[in-house]
């Protein structure tokens, strides 16, 4: 019995023995593992200081917080990204899809995607898909004119009234294989002209200092050229602005902060536009545009610098602008045929391209094109005021037989106001524009208001009447005919995910 006992003591020892060593070892393991997640830790801050962004396995990034006293509570944060990608830490976070989106920096036309939805992410790239879309009614009046053209010659006018599915612009963007190397693609239609564009465009972030891209883009030759579209005032631009602007292209561009509040935007392109125009026509004389634009007091403008101020600034934010365009311009079909050219005219709604534009049986084959203007805006408290003015010269003219001048100046300018009556809701705002020139000196004034249903700058009901004399401005998609005079109705509702 004693040696019974005696074994069984001996035993429980062992088992007392082993267990402490069992516990020795988790606790060593424990130790062990904490080291590991420490290491790992310190090589997931090292990826994130270099590539600049949250991994995928961090928690999402708390929104930005509003500058002190920038922005008041009703109106939206201010979204400080650099140039790198808009998108928060959290592409696809619901919650903040009613916000307004900054869009991709180095985009400076109506190519801009929203925030959209983000339908793949991995660790080579990732894929975010948005739109825009515009259905309005347009009622030009009276509907019966008449016009003539600078010579005394007929001008036909005839003006529209008609319900458009107007415009459906479909986006894809992202990055591939290291977030500062980023893509943007787009299909965009105009249904009033059946017109079907498919580009895009590829660029790389070096930080908030320079972007660089090579694809389609707009030359920054006025406000609504730097990023702001589509949020205006209404869902196109003024008259003065559609007269002078510079269009859209293929090339190589670049976006970036100079130093402090000092932001630049550069293109060099093909031509003035390049849509519709395939490789053949373009001649080997190449286009290019630069702005500068200082933001002294807060440093932002709103979304994308947008017009009016839907976020409400308590503090008074101010923007100016300095922007050049050059553009050496072909008429891009043979005298005797249609012009292929249909960007340039004057100020009595001619193409310069169309024969006879400016003496009978005289077809302008080639004229170089520039444009300067500068423009200064401010916000504060729900007001919005704005102003651009423009000084565009046309010369160095080749020509089937002798022209009549050797150079057209042309000098023009808009200014617009808003005001939130109702925070977040509803938007009346007034404005006009004025073109001088030595073929007329056509202008406007615009009244209208927004109505915003659901407290987002994303979704609106736009109303105004234009009232018109002798626009120079002449297009399918627009506001406009040439030398129509008399009000203009549009209404138009306009989604932007």
């Amino acid at each position: 019995m004693a040696i019974s006992i005696a074994h069984a003591q001996a035993s429980s020892a062992d088992i007392l023995k082993t267990i402490d060593q069992l516990v020795e070892e988790n606790r060593q393991l424990e130790q062990q593992n904490k080291k590991l997640m420490e290491q790992i830790a310190a090589l997931r801050q090292a990826l994130v200081n270099e590539q600049g962004q949250a991994p995928a396995a961090s928690a999402p990034a708390p929104a930005p917080q509003t500058p002190a006293g920038t922005v008041s509570a009703q109106g939206q944060a201010k979204d400080t990204g650099g140039v790198s990608s808009s998108q928060p830490a959290d592409e696809d976070d619901k919650s903040l899809f009613p916000k307004a989106s900054d869009g991709e920096p180095a985009i400076f036309g109506e190519f801009n995607p929203g925030r959209g939805f983000t339908v793949g992410k991995g660790e080579y790239g990732e894929l975010n898909l948005s739109g825009y879309m515009v259905a309005r009614y347009l009622n030009q009046l009276p509907p019966d004119q008449s016009a003539t053209d600078h010579l005394g010659r007929p001008i036909a006018v005839m003006p529209r009234q008609d319900f458009q599915f107007h415009r459906v612009m479909l986006f894809s963007q992202g990055w591939l294989f290291s977030p500062k190397f980023q893509y943007s693609t787009f299909v965009w239609t105009v249904q009033d002209t059946n017109q079907v564009a498919v580009g895009g465009a590829l660029y790389y972030s070096f930080g908030k200092y320079a972007t660089i891209g090579m694809g389609w883009n707009a030359y920054p030759g006025t406000q609504s050229l730097q990023g702001s579209h589509p949020y205006w005032q209404s869902y196109d631009r003024v008259m003065a602005d559609e007269f002078f602007r510079p269009y859209f292209s293929q090339g190589i561009f670049g976006q970036g902060t100079i130093f402090g509040k000092l932001e630049y935007r550069w293109m060099v392109g093909n031509n003035n536009s390049n849509l519709d125009v395939p490789a053949s026509k373009l001649d080997r004389d190449l286009s290019a545009g630069a702005a500068l634009t200082w933001l002294p007091t807060t440093g932002e403008f709103g979304p994308r610098g947008a017009f009016g101020d839907y976020e409400r600034h308590e503090k008074l934010a101010t923007r100016f602008n300095l922007a050049f365009t050059y553009s050496p311009e072909d008429r891009q079909s043979p005298a005797g045929s249609a012009a292929g050219n249909t960007t340039l005219r004057l100020a009595d709604s001619l193409n310069i391209f169309d024969t006879n534009a400016f003496a009978n049986g005289v077809t302008v084959t080639r004229v170089r094109y520039r444009l300067l203007s500068a423009a200064a805006g401010m916000k504060l408290h729900g007001f919005w005021l704005q102003g651009e003015g423009y000084y565009r010269k046309l010369d160095q003219f080749i020509a089937t037989g002798p022209m009549p001048v050797g150079a057209v100046r042309d000098t023009g300018f808009y200014v617009q106001a808003a005001y939130m009556v109702v925070p977040q809701r509803f938007e009346l705002y007034g404005g006009t524009s004025y073109v001088f020139s030595g073929y007329g000196r056509p202008h406007e004034f615009i009244s209208g208001g927004n109505y915003y249903p659901w407290n987002t700058r994303n979704l609106r009901l736009n109303m105004q009447v234009l009232n018109v004399y002798q626009s120079p401005v002449s297009s399918t998609f627009g506001f406009y005919l040439g030398k129509i005079t008399g009000p203009v109705v549009a209404i138009g509702f306009t989604a932007l995910y």
